[in-house]
């Protein structure tokens, strides 16, 4: 009796340890499963919102600046990047600043594989809120657009857009170039960053040749100034378009070498401008730029031509304000990686560079109205430009500025600064 209560007591137990096995067998598989649900979604998310596995894949699309390019490499949905940049400034026999010159969101959306939407917003030198001085920083829409992504060679974009000119009006990303300020041409002859609203087409022929042409709202000539036409940007707020501008741009880009043309026309009096008999007094703008570069064996060259014109230059100047007729500016800047000099990890560089500047703001004026020669000026610009990862940059330059009759005394300025890109 004793014998068949054993062998019912080994049997029960048997019978449990096999069940046991078996529920946590179809445990274990419902655990795998359930987590293999969550890494897809998990998967699903990042991709979704542009989350990268890695740093790699930061590449120009479409004409924008890498950081920019993010969602075009969606598959769908949310992209998200951006940059920043901030810079401690000393000029000789006056304050010392710092500032926190920019910081940048972009926000895209992919649609579909044809309808792209793509933004740049803009906090400028930290806060609104006055400083010192009493400036105050600002909060802008940068760009914001919408992309019909129709052929490689034809394509159509729409909305608040970055007018293809020069170097850093499109592709302006800190790493991407030199010096913590911007060249002074850049700034002014081409009024940088420099958007309006308006479409047209964009695309690619062939591997290496681009093209832009844009249909914009024209600048207000009525803020034109005796530094000329920066201060007529409308960028996107509730923008006057009685006139309109156009501007085309050709560029062919490859590794080593690329060469760029553009040219921009526009009305710019806007129903604003009247004489004394409130008769409207025609004004129009000009700018046409070239630019190149080449790079090889760690060298690299870059140099860019600048000319623009405001016709009717005289009609709005007066005696506090000498608008330009024309203005003329030119650039070159060499520089050259010695990193491989002291590491052979890859992505580092570390660039001594000079840039020389020369820029007449008032190449010509209007009849009846004298130049100042203060305006006709030339810089030198030297400093180190130093990457420890392909999207950190470390930045510190001299620039000595004079005036071609030393009209002004010349003025040096000492910059350190940084700026990233994601």
């Amino acid at each position: 009796m004793r014998k068949n209560r054993l062998e019912i007591l080994m049997a029960a137990l048997f019978l449990a340890l096999t069940l046991l096995i078996s529920v946590s067998a179809v445990a274990d598989e419902a655990l795998e499963e359930r987590v293999d649900i969550l890494a897809e979604e998990i998967a699903r998310l990042r991709e979704e919102m542009s989350i990268p596995e890695t740093d790699e894949g930061l590449n120009s699309a479409f004409g924008m600046g890498p950081a920019a390019s993010r969602v075009y490499g969606q598959n769908h949905g949310l992209a998200v990047g951006g940059y920043g940049e901030f810079y401690f400034e000393k000029t000789i026999d006056g304050d010392n600043t710092a500032d926190m010159y920019r910081f940048i969101t972009y926000i895209g959306y992919k649609f579909s594989d044809k309808i792209v939407m793509n933004t740049e917003l803009e906090f400028e030198h930290g806060t609104t809120s006055s400083n010192y001085a009493g400036k105050g920083g600002s909060v802008s829409v940068e760009f914001a657009y919408l992309d019909f992504l129709l052929h490689q060679s034809f394509n159509i974009r729409t909305g608040n857009l970055l007018v293809p000119m020069g170097f850093v009006n499109v592709l302006h990303e800190p790493p991407y170039y030199r010096g913590n300020i911007r060249p002074t041409i850049e700034r002014t002859i081409i009024p940088s960053t420099w958007r309006e609203l308006g479409g047209g087409a964009h695309g690619q022929l062939g591997d290496a040749v681009r093209y832009t042409a844009y249909v914009l709202n024209g600048m207000n000539g009525s803020k034109f100034d005796d530094n000329g036409v920066r201060g007529g940007r409308q960028k996107g707020n509730r923008a006057i378009w009685n006139d309109i501008g156009v501007v085309g741009a050709l560029d062919y880009e490859s590794a080593q070498f690329g060469v760029s043309a553009s040219g921009y026309y526009g009305g710019a009096d806007q129903g604003l401008i009247l004489d004394a008999m409130l008769a409207e007094i025609p004004v129009s703008n000009w700018v046409s730029e070239a630019h190149a570069y080449w790079r090889g064996s760690g060298f690299e060259f870059r140099g860019l031509v600048a000319l623009s014109g405001i016709n009717g230059a005289a009609d709005i100047s007066d005696v506090d304000t000498t608008v330009p007729k024309s203005q003329l500016g030119w650039y070159l800047e060499a520089a050259y990686d010695i990193a491989p000099l002291f590491t052979e990890q890859p992505g580092h560089r570390i660039e001594p560079w000079v840039r020389y500047e020369a820029f007449d703001l008032h190449h010509e004026v209007g009849d009846g109205f004298m130049r100042n020669p203060a305006q006709d000026r030339q810089s030198i610009t030297a400093g180190v430009h130093y990457l420890p990862h392909p999207q950190v940059v470390i930045k510190g330059e001299w620039e000595h500025l004079t005036t071609s009759d030393d009209s002004i005394d010349a003025l040096d300025e000492v910059r350190l600064g940084a700026g990233f890109v994601f």
